[in-house]
């Protein structure tokens, strides 16, 4: 099949277009020059494979948690190419992407976004079975939720600092990762594949990403109309 996949859900944001079984990836980490970039950089790959939009046969992006400004980018832009060319987009959950190559180990996988200091974006799956909805926690909290006997593998954009941090505050748990963690798009179109054999519904124009907390923004308003 042939699809085009954004990873938006952390700044570093990497798109990936697949032709059957050819691949061309760009990953751009530049700030905030990225929202000047992405339709340039999906232009790019897309001429890579000499593919045009009314070739593919959908596309899939990270549907959060995560970045604000990556999920804003990356879904708008392919919602703004499926409409025109009415293609099928699919939303993946960021940390299902980030948990779905370890799907088949015999182990806890905790799979984690950077959120703010001690906080992470997280889920947890065993054999991958989700086995927790997506939670925005400190450090804490999860280690609370995670079974001190049990051994833990770590994956996800903030695998490395939740280990080591993590490592830090409870020694008697054991934590495995693997750094630096691998962008999701391959994930993504197996993902979305699976969901197209399984008749799995696309996202509809009024889905937006997942957010699992508030932003900066609505929290500052918050406080304002508190005041008030």
């Amino acid at each position: 099949m042939n699809a085009l996949a954004i990873d938006c859900s952390v700044s570093k944001i990497t798109i990936a277009a697949k032709k059957e079984n050819q691949m061309v990836k760009l990953t751009l980490d530049i700030g905030s020059r990225q929202s000047e970039k992405l339709l340039p950089a999906i232009d790019y790959v897309m001429k890579e494979l000499e593919l045009s939009p009314s070739q593919l046969n959908y596309t899939t992006c990270t549907l959060g948690p995560g970045s604000f400004t990556g999920l804003r980018l990356g879904s708008s832009a392919l919602k703004a190419l499926t409409l025109s060319h009415n293609i099928d987009l699919y939303g993946i959950p960021s940390l299902d992407a980030y948990a779905y190559p370890y799907r088949n180990l015999h182990t806890t996988v905790l799979s984690v976004i950077e959120a703010k200091e001690d906080e992470f974006f997280f889920s947890l799956y065993n054999k991958g079975e989700k086995l927790t909805a997506e939670a925005d926690e400190l450090i804490e909290n999860i280690l609370k939720k995670i079974d001190v006997e049990g051994e833990v593998f770590v994956c996800g954009s903030g695998a490395k600092t939740f280990a080591e941090r993590a490592s830090e505050l409870s020694p008697l748990h054991k934590f495995n990762f693997i750094w630096p963690e691998n962008d999701t798009t391959e994930s993504l179109f197996l993902i979305a594949e699976e969901q197209i054999r399984n008749n799995v519904p696309p996202l509809q124009d009024y889905d937006g990403p997942l957010y699992v907390r508030k932003s900066e923004a609505e929290i500052v308003l918050e406080k304002s109309k508190s005041k008030e």
